[in-house]
């Protein structure tokens, strides 16, 4: 529950402290003395969107704190998932800066406004007057239903299946589109295959140029090869003939002195060496032929690879071939995926399935809520003044299942015997939509786990003894939560255990909004004032003392 709010340079607020306690507390005051102001703040510290506007002096900092008791243990695993100390007395704090920047703390915790607002959600509940509108609404049907019959587990089973079938849904859409954008490609890629498959990758590009300018030259390579054969055997100055020479005069100084022995050696291995040389550049040319057709092949050849390797901006064959391996493998991809979205297509119909079933149960689960809510806003709005009002729940099926279920939600009512069920928005008015609106609220305070309700006017359009109705169960309200009310009708005004009054002063050339929670006799006055103005007339204070019990 709250406990506590402080609120400092927000609005017509300068400053502002006030205790709030267990039970139905009013909250009244003139319009425009700032009620409405009191509900922005609140709304903040539960992580309402910030308005650089909403600072009353543009130069200094906007604090809002309030304090709040949580009993529910169920929250301490919140706070943990959070990083955040868990208190009984917890506090909240939004500061707004001069500059527009907005911090919220938990128990002087830095954290974001997702994580405030949806700790705030398990605080307080704020009914302002446009969400009486709220009830003609789908979401909030399902809401109502889910909760008078406690269905929520179910409901997060059927959007688990749900959730992955529109996962599985996306999923196919793009690989329609990859299967899309593959027929386009694929032609493409088949040529550019079949293009880079014209060659054998595997080839050694260097070994092919090597044999080509071989056979290129293949007339000099001839034709130097006899010169040097010539330069080794020719009998007049061949090398061979000069060595043999050389060996002869050694072999005579050999005799003279035994040391030429080691150079007579030498020559005699260079003659061998030489001759060697000579056989093998013969046997080179031996098998060296003019073939102008393999000359032409490996031309062709070279000039594909270097075609291709410019082509696909590479800068080796073994490029070229992780190139078309690459295109390979696209291609493969691309055949693979008509069986993937085969295969995903009977996942879907599998899915639909599990969803429908899910669906079913839930649906059947929402119409045993139904008899229960159509059996309980009857009985509430008896005493408001509506006796002759039914409630209905109907159903119809969806054209498609979407996350709230199979079927369409929608509350009819009728107020007057002989009638027929219609819309709330066609039929009741705005006092009686306040009315059904106040009844559901007070079933589902019944069922949700909630510390804090607040509404603001949901007593609009309805007055006198209907009034008086409203603020018994809004007292009967406050036995099980903590329930405030700001409201303009003393009979409800007078059924609050605690009685706050907002209302603004004017001092030094400036209005600023004040708060206090009033006495007995100030009670007796404020009611009385309500009743017939100011000054209150004798009749008005007697009838507020009637009111108050007092």
């Amino acid at each position: 529950m709250l406990k506590h709010l402080s609120i400092q340079n927000f609005a017509l607020i300068d400053q502002l402290s006030i205790d709030f306690k267990k039970g139905f507390s009013v909250i009244t005051g003139e319009t425009g003395s700032g009620k409405s102001i009191m509900l922005g703040a609140l709304g903040l510290i539960i992580g309402e969107r910030a308005d650089l506007q909403s600072l009353k002096d543009k130069s200094k900092k906007c604090i809002i704190e309030g304090t709040f008791h949580i009993s529910s243990e169920s929250l301490a695993t919140f706070f943990d998932n959070n990083d955040l100390d868990f208190e009984t007395e917890t506090i909240i704090r939004r500061e707004i800066t001069p500059s527009g920047k907005s911090r919220a703390f938990v128990n002087d915790t830095p954290v974001k406004l997702t994580v405030l607002k949806e700790l705030g959600k398990h605080l307080i509940d704020i009914h302002s007057q446009h969400q009486t509108r709220l009830i003609n609404q789908s979401n909030f049907q399902y809401h109502v239903l889910d909760t008078v019959g406690d269905t929520q587990n179910t409901l997060l089973s059927y959007q688990k299946e749900y959730d992955r079938y529109i996962h599985l849904v996306k999923e196919l859409e793009h690989l329609n589109e990859l299967q899309s954008k593959a027929v386009q490609e694929q032609d493409f890629i088949r040529f550019q295959i079949e293009e880079l498959s014209k060659i054998d990758l595997d080839t050694n590009k260097q070994e092919v140029e090597e044999e080509y300018n071989l056979l290129a030259n293949a007339e000099d390579v001839i034709r130097l090869t006899n010169e040097t054969e010539n330069i080794i055997n020719n009998e007049v100055s061949g090398i061979i003939n000069g060595l043999q020479q050389l060996e002869y005069i050694i072999s005579k100084l050999e005799k003279i002195d035994s040391s030429y022995q080691p150079f007579a050696e030498r020559v005699q291995s260079s003659i061998v060496e030489i001759q060697d040389i000579n056989f093998e550049l013969n046997n080179k040319i031996s098998s060296l032929e003019m073939d102008e057709k393999r000359l032409q092949e490996l031309d062709e050849l070279l000039g594909e690879i270097n075609h291709l390797e410019k082509k696909y901006n590479v800068l080796s064959i073994e490029e070229l071939k992780a190139t078309k391996e690459q295109l390979i493998q696209q291609e493969n991809t691309f055949n693979s995926l008509e069986d993937s979205i085969s295969k995903l297509e009977k996942e879907i119909a599998e899915q639909i399935n599990t969803v429908k079933t899910k669906g079913k149960k839930l649906s059947e689960e929402r119409k045993k809520s139904a008899k229960i809510l159509e059996k309980k806003i009857p009985t509430f709005l008896k005493d408001l003044a509506m006796p002759n009002a039914q409630l209905k729940v109907a159903f119809s099926p969806l054209p498609s299942f979407n996350r709230n279920g199979l079927e369409a939600v929608a509350f009819l009512i009728k107020t007057n015997k002989g009638t027929d069920f219609s819309p709330l928005n066609k039929i009741a008015s705005g006092g009686e939509l306040s009315r059904i609106m106040l009844t559901i609220k007070a079933i589902l305070a019944e069922k949700e786990n909630l510390a804090t309700l607040i509404f603001d006017e949901i007593d609009t359009g309805v007055s006198g003894e209907v009034a008086n109705k409203m603020g018994e169960i809004m007292k009967k309200m406050g036995n099980t939560i903590q329930l405030i009310s700001i409201t303009h009708l003393p009979q409800i005004a007078g059924k609050g255990t605690t009685h706050y009054k907002v209302y603004k002063k004017d001092t030094n050339n400036e209005t600023n909004t004040h708060i206090e929670t009033l006495s007995d006799e100030q009670r007796i006055r404020e009611v009385a004032t309500m009743l017939s103005g100011t000054p209150p007339s004798n009749a008005a204070i007697n009838n507020a003392k009637e009111l108050l019990e007092i």
